[in-house]
């Protein structure tokens, strides 16, 4: 049994390596394909990654975060075109899981995006916006939780953690990790006030006794590597240092290695949004600075400590940061939750299809 993850973007960004383990341990006797756009993806994922897109797969899964990002507002772009495409290939063989609605799909590409959700065995989104807006546009769709909630940490990850640390003679006890990303026509929020006001942060930070720790979560393409932001704030900050997950051996992978951070620090600042996914995976609440829909809704339905990115003043916010200390999370019945929507959809799924994922079902 052969299912496809199509509509794949990159194992550089470790919120879509962990989308796609997350996958691999909700279907642990099917095998995975899928295609990226790296030219050396993470083997350590377990998918089998292909030059092309999958073809002739029993069964496929939409896969990835906000991958219906148009950036042409008012037009629409090949690559959306492309990721539409995928769904109309076999789509009573096709489930959407875990995905957002992005501001930026709206007008002729929703219309279009709604026309290949119509079809689809199952439609299922991680945040609200995106399932009222599907509701509303006639499409029955389900409302869940980021399918990364399924995931868990592990013990040489945590090891390999503290090695790093040690080696940055950085005390964990006494450590702030934060996430950071740049910004484009994808999401509109101005990239100088951005890192103006994360360099604030990491001074106020260490005013408060706190080392900052800036999280790479991603190393991909565009303004989706967060190095030169990373970097451009430790400029700002001396002091600041920078933690980056993505080994040359791969031995451990990349979300892994963050999970364990989350777990050993004392606060968590999450401007991306599986920053905050991960972290309350690993059973700590961070403090939630959201940019978009995906975001807004995990703070709102989970009542975290957080703001708009927007509004974020880092003079203002520091003592709601600071009460965020060492908060610890029970992400069990939000993991039950995703297995049994995840299960619900494919139940969806031809009796063919459905009789070889059942074998690999979470226990």
């Amino acid at each position: 049994m052969q299912f496809g993850l199509i509509n794949a973007y990159s194992t550089l960004n470790l919120g879509d390596a962990a989308i796609y383990s997350a996958f691999r341990k909700l279907l642990p006797q099917v095998e995975l394909v899928a295609c990226v756009q790296d030219k050396n993806p993470d083997p350590s994922l377990g998918i089998n990654f292909l030059d092309q897109r999958p073809r002739d797969c029993d069964a496929y899964v939409s896969v990835g975060g906000d991958i219906f990002n148009n950036s042409r507002e008012w037009l629409v772009t090949k690559a959306f075109l492309l990721n539409l495409a995928e769904l109309r290939r076999k789509p009573l063989h096709t489930i959407l899981f875990g995905q957002s609605i992005p501001r930026s799909c709206h007008g002729l590409s929703f219309i279009l995006l709604r026309q290949c959700l119509l079809n689809l065995a199952a439609v299922c989104v991680r945040d609200l916006e995106s399932y009222h807006k599907l509701r509303k546009a006639g499409v029955d769709a389900r409302l869940s939780y980021d399918i990364a909630f399924v995931l868990e940490g592990s013990a040489s990850a945590k090891e390999t953690a503290k090695i790093i640390l040690s080696q940055k003679a950085i005390d964990p006890a006494k450590t702030a990790v934060f996430s950071v990303r740049g910004f484009d026509s994808m999401y509109s929020h101005d990239n100088a006030q951005f890192i103006e006001r994360m360099t604030q942060l990491s001074l106020k930070l260490q005013e408060q006794g706190y080392q900052p720790l800036i999280l790479i979560q991603s190393r991909a393409y565009g303004a989706d590597n967060d190095l030169d932001v990373a970097q451009a704030i430790q400029n700002g900050a001396p002091g600041t240092e920078i933690f980056d997950p993505f080994l040359d051996n791969q031995s451990v992978p990349s979300w892994q290695l963050a999970m364990a951070l989350f777990s050993l620090v004392d606060l968590v600042i999450a401007v991306r949004f599986h920053t905050a996914v991960l972290s309350l995976a690993a059973g700590r609440v961070p403090f939630h600075l959201h940019y978009s829909n995906k975001g807004r809704d995990l703070c709102h339905r989970l009542k975290l400590p957080g703001c708009d990115l927007s509004q974020f003043n880092p003079a203002t916010e520091i003592p709601v940061i600071l009460a965020a200390s060492g908060r610890s999370f029970d992400h069990s019945t939000i993991r039950e939750q995703v297995c049994s929507d995840f299960h619900w959809c494919l139940n969806q799924l031809p009796a063919k299809q459905l009789a070889g994922a059942i074998a690999g079902r979470l226990a």
